[in-house]
């Protein structure tokens, strides 16, 4: 039987609402066959709600190297697929009726991967900012460069290039404003889980 593909989009570096994502879809019959984490991209078949639980997990070390997979082939011995990665982030699923999947279980190794989280937003959340930012300023100068000149004869206020930096601006605030929050979110997690430790010591 020939089980219809269906390709969605999302965006990739939130850990754990992507993981909650796919498994919103997972419960309603929707199985991810396939991640390409690089473009925000996961492909869908039609199956048996709630088959499968998904994890998306920040590995300690890269895909490719000797830990990682040696690590991914104690879960795969245990039960679990790789669906697809990127670098460090690997999508991972294990069948419902082969019992729960929670890959950390006890606080210390909860805290320790939620650090991890947090080192890796603030390098890729520093990384997209600059980036943005040098896109911003080159914008900006090339605009009040060409209007000074008089080149395009257009209206400062409606120059391509400085709508072009105006929006580039108001993404680069929003990604900002993303990271920060999942910064906190975490942040507060890991503080709060040491604060439980510290209840029970």
């Amino acid at each position: 039987m020939l089980k219809m593909k269906t390709r969605l989009w999302k965006y990739p570096y939130d850990v754990e609402k992507t993981e909650l994502w796919l498994n919103e879809l997972a419960s309603n019959g929707f199985t991810c066959v396939g991640a390409d984490t690089l473009m925000s991209r996961y492909t869908f078949e039609q199956g048996e709600p709630g088959e499968y639980t998904y994890r998306y997990v920040l590995f300690d070390k890269c895909f490719g190297h000797s830990k990682s997979i040696e690590y991914l082939s104690f879960l795969k011995e245990n039960g679990i697929e790789c669906v697809g990665h990127l670098f460090q982030h690997v999508l991972l699923r294990k069948r419902v009726d082969d019992g729960k999947f929670n890959l950390f279980t006890d606080k210390e190794s909860q805290i320790k991967y939620y650090k991890r989280i947090l080192a890796t937003d603030t390098i890729l959340g520093t990384i997209v900012i600059w980036l943005f930012m040098i896109i911003f300023i080159y914008s900006m100068i090339s605009a009040n460069i060409n209007i000074a000149n008089g080149i395009g004869h257009i209206s400062s206020h409606f120059h391509p290039l400085l709508i072009l930096a105006y929006t580039i601006g108001l993404v680069n605030v929003g990604i900002g404003i993303s990271y920060i929050a999942q910064w906190r979110r975490y942040a507060l997690r890991i503080k709060n889980l040491k604060c439980d430790s510290a209840i029970f010591e």
